[in-house]
């Protein structure tokens, strides 16, 4: 019973970082991506729009002035509350949560097989790291009707670093 507890309260730790990093697009756009984020309020449903930033290769973000000072070892210690439930390799498979790797570019709640919240599947949120910085920071607040428990991280330094391993390791 013991090691079923310890599942459940993994997945729900997990259930945030599931969604944020899914299928990495290839062909890069200088357009920005909008999405239209559901908020749920008491008797209402409110809708948002959320502009992500260009889609671009993972790699073309590292470039970005605001990475130029990211700390990756920091960045890797603080991404071991991801891989809790996320792997981050190609072909990995998931665990509680979807494998992350190609996540940027890619729409959120689309890796194959795994089941979202449907307040992640219709959000219409294309991981960048704008959208990624914005999760991080409250996932919950950000996408009303998530089921990823995670807390995130209050620290924009945190995140920065935490976004800058993740477009390494994720490639």
């Amino acid at each position: 019973m013991a090691v079923v507890t310890r599942w459940v309260a993994a997945a729900r730790v997990c259930a945030v970082a599931v969604s944020v990093l899914l299928f990495a697009c290839e062909v890069p756009s200088e357009e920005p991506s909008e999405s239209t984020l559901a908020t749920a309020m008491p008797g209402e449903l409110q809708t948002r729009t959320f502009d992500a930033g260009p889609v671009r290769r993972a790699g073309d973000y590292l470039e970005e002035p605001r990475f130029a000072g990211a700390d990756l070892a920091r960045g890797e210690l603080l991404g071991l509350a991801c891989a809790a439930c996320h792997k981050l390799g190609a072909g990995e498979g998931t665990l509680v949560g979807p494998n992350l790797h190609g996540m940027f570019g890619r729409p959120a709640a689309s890796v194959a097989g795994f089941e979202y919240s449907p307040a992640l599947t219709a959000s219409g949120l294309v991981w960048t790291p704008v959208s990624l910085e914005a999760w991080l920071a409250d996932p919950a607040g950000f996408v009303a009707g998530t089921t990823m428990a995670f807390a995130g991280y209050r620290s924009a330094a945190d995140r920065r670093d935490l976004i800058a391993y993740l477009l390494t390791a994720t490639q």
